[in-house]
């Protein structure tokens, strides 16, 4: 268990590590494209495109690490007046739900990456598939934390079971 949470915890770092460069590069872009429009009167072609595709894959991946941290938003008010045997079946199911969808979420991410492997976007002229991608990794990571939260709600005790993010 401690491999695998050391294994997680390293993952984590690593997302975190790529969504804060996504935001530095989106960040310095932005400003790039701003200086070269106003102060040198000359457009770049690439960057407006590159910040959206930064965007979703920060989304997708920074999603992942929210997730795993219990940082969205949930209304545990109702589930945290049942009784223990009931607030874990309620948490457990909630859990499995999240995790048939982010598997829904890979597999059709996936499908939809290979069918736009042909399409160029305008500006960078790399494949679609590139921006595409994004739905299926971010799933996949969902997933894993998905499957690692569901093991440690199983270990927990009920009355100790957390109910909502933050």
């Amino acid at each position: 268990m401690q491999t695998s949470d050391k294994f997680l915890n390293s993952t984590e770092q690593v997302l975190a590590a790529l969504c804060i460069t996504g935001f530095f590069t989106m960040f310095v872009l932005g400003v790039a494209t701003v200086v070269f429009r106003f102060v040198i009167e000359s457009s770049l072609s690439f960057p407006e495109e590159l910040i959206r595709y930064l965007f979703i894959w920060v989304t997708a991946l920074g999603s992942a690490i929210a997730y795993r941290r219990n940082a969205h938003a949930a209304i545990g008010i109702v589930v945290g007046q049942l009784p223990d045997v009931l607030k874990r079946l309620v948490i457990l199911f909630a859990t499995l739900a999240s995790a048939l969808f982010f598997s829904i979420l890979v597999y059709q991410g996936a499908l939809l990456t290979i069918r736009v492997m042909p399409q160029i976007s305008p500006a960078l002229e790399v494949s679609m598939a590139w921006v595409y991608a994004a739905v299926p990794a971010g799933g996949f990571f969902l997933l894993i934390f998905a499957i690692e939260l569901f093991f440690k709600q199983l270990q927990t005790p009920a009355s100790e079971l957390e109910t909502g993010g933050s």
